[in-house]
């Protein structure tokens, strides 16, 4: 069983999240973090033919939505679900942060599909490999 908690004393979320999940006892799957790599091991939305490459190339949108697939693939491998989610944090190149904002958001609510689950967005300097520009790990609690 999962219950969402939203305290009345702290603010309401700023977005599609809650402030806290318990859990009863579960089995938990812990999923490394995940980036936009399709299963033949390219980077997803690189143009390769860009040969200044300053990132301007690079769609985020899909990026977000191939490392979302991948980390529902490794919670399905495991038995889980996006819905046994109990949290979810992203790392996001900070040059992209504007762009994940508008974009990037929508395109991991729209794989979430109304999932609400804790985490963070964190913005870094950079990932590896350096054309990823998001990161997304996340942790699940499925009964036995």
């Amino acid at each position: 069983m999962k219950e969402r908690i939203q305290p009345g004393s702290i603010a309401r979320p700023v977005g599609p999240y809650c402030h806290a999940i318990k859990v009863a006892p579960k089995q938990l799957v812990f999923v490394a973090g995940q980036i936009p790599i399709d299963k033949d091991g390219n980077i997803v939305g690189v143009d390769y033919n860009d040969r200044i490459r300053n990132l301007q190339t690079i769609d985020l949108a899909a990026q977000v939505r191939q490392t979302m697939v991948n980390l529902k693939d490794a919670l399905e491998a495991a038995g889980a679900s996006l819905k046994d989610l109990i949290r979810l944090d992203t790392y996001v190149v900070a040059s992209a942060m504007n762009e994940y904002k508008t974009i990037g958001m929508k395109a991991k609510h729209d794989v979430l599909a109304g999932v609400q689950v804790p985490g963070a967005t964190v913005f870094v300097a950079g990932l590896m490999p350096p054309d990823a520009l998001v990161e997304i790990s996340g942790i699940a609690a499925m009964d036995e």
